[in-house]
């Protein structure tokens, strides 16, 4: 049996007709005042902006009170919700250092062992020289030569093909020497490259330039999957001209044929770098026997007159 529906007071209904009818109102009220805006702003454009500017006024007190209750709001808010997230960061930040610890202990201990290995084998490896620190004159970026010019030259005691170094990494090596100038050739350079190792695998490869701002990495063999996004590459020393561990390049893309990389160091920026000897110095060439120098005597008179 369904109940017949209530009825409504008549207190109540005339209440809900007058609400209505103050809605009805206020909403015509706001349409004319709206359309009289907008007749003025058409009719009298000075009058209108005056109309604006002392609404301006008249609104600027009174919506400064009401912000400034609402920043203190959002400020309490934001605070309280920045106290909750302090703990999970505190322990996420506890995490990391107790991670770091353990490999910081482990970097020590293999350092501590390398030493007494080296010291039982006697192993014997070259002194790193430097010739000294010169200023960058400028780069020049073309279509097949990447280069930077330094204030130091042949006076300077700079020769050809020695390693050119900045506080991030490697910038490339000396080519061309003058007495007060030099040439290097940077690691963008399409006729640079660099024997490196990538240091979470201990991979080698070879840094090829191609005078683009990235570099390709060539594992020679390993597949580019064996190279992640972010793998750090050290130089390692192949060839006797880089020493082995300056920072190169880090590894930014694995897609396409070759891995890439972006260099550690560019002269844009920088101020100043140092120019090293190479780790190696190059092998003497061995000395002619005594017995073919008497079996060409003539061979000998000739190179001591042209000396």
């Amino acid at each position: 049996m369904a109940w017949p529906p209530r009825r409504s007071s008549g207190r109540s209904s005339r209440r809900q007709r007058n609400i209505a009818l103050l809605g009805r109102a206020a909403t015509i009220a706001a349409v004319a005042v709206a359309a009289m805006l907008l007749v003025l702003s058409r009719a009298s454009p000075d009058r209108y902006s005056a109309l604006r500017s002392g609404a301006a006024d008249l609104v600027a007190p009174l919506w400064t009170a009401i912000l400034i209750p609402l920043a203190e709001v959002q400020a309490a808010a934001g605070s309280v919700a920045d106290y909750f997230k302090a703990v999970e960061k505190v322990r996420l930040l506890e995490g990391r250092e107790r991670m770091y610890q353990i490999e910081r202990e482990r970097h020590a201990q293999a350092l501590h062992e390398n030493r007494e290995l080296k010291s039982l084998l006697k192993v014997s490896e070259p002194a790193r020289e430097r010739i000294g620190v010169f200023a960058i004159s400028g780069s020049s970026t073309g279509a097949y030569v990447r280069y930077a010019l330094i204030s130091g030259g042949a006076r300077h005691a700079i020769e050809p093909g020695q390693p050119v170094l900045a506080a991030a990494g490697l910038i490339g090596r000396t080519v061309d020497v003058g007495k007060r100038a030099t040439r290097v050739m940077l690691l963008t350079d399409v006729s640079s490259r660099v024997p490196v190792r990538v240091v979470r695998t201990g991979l080698p490869a070879l840094l090829i330039g191609k005078n683009l701002p990235l570099l390709d990495v060539d594992l020679s063999g390993p597949s580019n999957s064996e190279v992640r996004i972010g793998d750090r590459l050290v130089t390692s020393g192949d060839g006797g001209l880089f020493p082995p561990g300056l920072t190169v390049a880090t590894v930014v893309s694995v897609s396409g044929d070759m891995p890439e990389a972006r260099p550690a160091a560019t002269p844009d920026g920088l101020d100043y770098v140092i120019v090293e000897r190479p780790y190696m110095p190059p092998m003497p060439l061995p000395e002619e026997p005594t017995q073919a120098r008497e079996a060409h005597p003539e061979a000998v008179i000739q190179q001591q007159v042209a000396e």
